[in-house]
């Protein structure tokens, strides 16, 4: 009997053993999984996995919204590198051509789940270092998508072959730095005028579009020059009034089109949290954001993507405070 007892003891032992074996190995092949996948691109494969960490979790984000961060970080290194050849383009010209593809509502999102995980990683881990460089390039490349998507054609393009006005700059972004300005101009009662183009009406109708919320204000935006197949003069553009009546530049789907009340097209806005996404604010809020972050990762202030950042930062945003003006002056500069 006694015998018997010490072989089941032993028998339970040895399953046991093998039991937390198989469960270490399952663990260790389910992270192995998720690395390989985040890897490969399979994103929805590692935002499903158990085994992912946060900072895997904001590169899936990050990935799933079409960045790769390889490429991003190389591209903020060849703009913030003075000596470097394509420092003699504009380098917002850069970042809306080469660095930032289509741009949808959907990947606005991803990136805003990408900056979620990043941030959400405490100051006490030794990840938090890392989770805020990364956090400092998602923020980054928010605020120039959302530069980008208010300034592409109906296929989500910056096309900077067009200069119709011939002031040596996109059109499309000639069109949203004129509907940045006339925003100004009506909120503030001030008259500044566009670059080589004009926008009607100096006072916006108050319009609803069907489906969605808030109060909205249509605008076209004429450029000098004469129209051709390619290259077209006239733009339509949305503002929306807040609660102070104040009027901002909505950022809109460049693919799609709502109606208002009469049956007129105008650009479809984007809403975050049920209400109009107020460009000036998150482009604000994200490039503070950027620069914040990255102040938090690196202790060196001279590094290329350091450098890079802070000349979006400064270059959109010169004060403390974004402006509709400042941004406006920033998109003068894609030729």
């Amino acid at each position: 009997m006694r015998n018997g007892l010490v072989c089941l003891f032993m028998l339970t032992g040895l399953s046991l053993l093998f039991s937390g074996c198989n469960g270490k190995n399952r663990e260790e092949a389910c992270v192995h999984q998720a690395t390989m996948d985040l890897d490969a691109g399979r994103y929805d494969a590692v935002l499903a996995s158990t085994c992912t960490d946060t900072l895997q979790r904001g590169a899936a984000y990050f990935g799933r919204a079409g960045f790769d961060t390889a490429n991003v970080i190389n591209t903020f290194v060849r703009t913030g590198t003075t000596s470097s050849p394509i420092s003699t383009r504009s380098n917002l010209t850069i970042y809306m051509t080469s660095l930032i593809g289509m741009v949808t509502e959907t990947s606005l999102a991803d990136l805003d789940h990408a900056t979620d995980e990043y941030a959400g990683i405490p100051a006490l881990l030794d990840s938090y270092k890392d989770a805020q460089f990364y956090l400092s390039l998602a923020y980054t490349i928010k605020s120039l998508s959302l530069l980008k998507i208010i300034s592409a054609d109906a296929v989500g393009s910056l096309d900077t072959s067009c200069d119709i006005n011939s002031n040596t700059n996109a059109d499309g972004a000639d069109a949203s730095s004129c509907a940045l300005i006339a925003a100004s101009n009506i909120s503030t009662g001030t008259t500044s005028t566009c670059s080589h183009a004009a926008y009607s009406p100096a006072t916006p109708v108050d319009m609803s579009l069907t489906g969605k919320n808030g109060a909205y204000g249509g605008l076209t935006i004429t450029l000098e020059g004469t129209e051709t197949e390619a290259c077209p003069v006239v733009f339509k553009k949305l503002l929306y009034r807040d609660a102070a009546g104040l009027y901002w530049v909505a950022v809109t789907a460049p693919d799609q089109n709502c109606v208002d009340g009469d049956g007129n097209a105008w650009p479809c806005p984007l809403e975050q949290n049920g209400q109009p996404l107020d460009l000036v604010n998150a482009v604000d809020e994200s490039l503070n954001g950027s620069v914040n972050a990255m102040d938090s990762s690196l202790t060196s202030t001279s590094g290329e993507v350091q450098t890079s950042i802070r000349g979006v930062k400064t270059d959109a945003c010169p004060g403390s405070t974004c402006t509709s003006l400042d941004i406006a002056q920033y998109l003068q500069t894609v030729h």
